[in-house]
């Protein structure tokens, strides 16, 4: 696990990256992509004037989706970015609304596989401001947004 806090400008951005030498276990693979449409969820919902609460509800409904009810309790879910590592960290009584441009990272995990990207909350949805640039990667849909999201990198 690779994770990278970068700043240019001012603004810090954060992502993750996995790399796994040799043969890629099926039940890892499995837990990575499940983690991935996690935080998927959580970039979809990420809109200009709802609840940042609210986008961590629809969090916590996605590990119970995926089998895994009880993870989001193992480590923080991410929250706004912008000019310090996490301006606030979300949680059940986070009063903050998503507000237009504003930056956000949601870092999902599950034990031994995380999920991470900076995008901006923008009226036209979300914008990646990080990309798999030399990672494979993964397409999935979530409510109405397309997402090419990083795969685990396999080095034989």
């Amino acid at each position: 696990m690779v994770s990278v806090n970068a700043r240019k400008w001012g603004l810090i951005v954060s992502l993750t990256r996995f790399v796994h030498f040799g043969r890629l276990p099926r039940e890892l693979k499995k837990k990575y992509e499940a983690n991935v449409f996690i935080d998927c969820t959580m970039i979809a919902y990420t809109k200009p004037g709802t609840p940042a609460r609210g986008v961590l509800q629809k969090g916590m409904d996605a590990y119970r989706e995926k089998g895994f009810p009880e993870e989001w309790k193992l480590h923080h879910q991410g929250g706004s970015i912008g000019y310090t590592g996490r301006d606030y960290r979300t949680h059940s009584k986070t009063p903050d609304v998503i507000q237009e441009n504003q930056a956000f990272t949601w870092n999902p995990s599950l034990t031994g596989t995380k999920s991470e990207d900076t995008i901006l909350a923008t009226i036209n949805g979300p914008e990646m401001i990080t990309h798999p640039l030399i990672y494979p990667t993964l397409s999935m849909k979530i409510a109405g947004v397309s997402f090419s999201r990083p795969a685990i990198l396999e080095k034989k």
